[in-house]
């Protein structure tokens, strides 16, 4: 009897895992979500569209600026899913190659999402992707439990 009743433990907590782990699939929000979260909380927008002319697959692209203009938040809507990959991959390729030895990193990919970050040198460095929009920030560290607020906020 405590075997069959480990047994169906077991099985419901895998079976819990894996109810938990297909829902977990996360919605991206859209530009004008973005912006208009973002000015609710008290950052300027501007539309930095225009900056990426030359590139077809970057549909619309906002900066945040924080009230103190102490940081930014960007925020990028891709034509598709592969060039959102493409840009997430490349922006943290870059980030990784300015890390310390005293660096502290995270990195994780699950169904749409992707997201690296990377503390180093002062500055905490974030590129985090849903389905075809990403989100990147590079910020001094002292602004990095506030950033992380947000982007908690937002989904990212």
């Amino acid at each position: 009897m405590k075997l069959k009743n480990k047994v169906l433990g077991i099985l419901c907590l895998i079976m819990l895992l894996f109810l938990t782990t297909a829902c977990g699939k996360k919605v991206a929000i859209t530009s004008s979500d973005f912006k208009e979260k973002m000015e609710s909380r008290g950052y300027t927008i501007q539309d930095a569209t225009n900056q990426f002319s030359d590139y077809d697959y970057v549909k619309q692209v906002y900066i945040a600026l924080s009230s103190n203009s102490g940081y930014q938040i960007e925020f990028y809507e891709l034509s598709n899913n592969d060039n959102a990959s493409s840009f997430f991959n490349n922006n943290k390729s870059i980030f990784e190659q300015s890390k310390s030895s005293n660096s502290t990193e995270t990195s994780n990919s699950i169904n749409n999402t992707a997201k690296y970050t990377l503390t180093t040198n002062g500055q905490f460095k974030l590129v985090s992707r849903i389905d075809n929009t990403v989100i990147y920030l590079n910020v001094s560290e002292e602004y990095k439990s506030e950033v992380k607020e947000v982007l908690k906020d937002l989904g990212y």
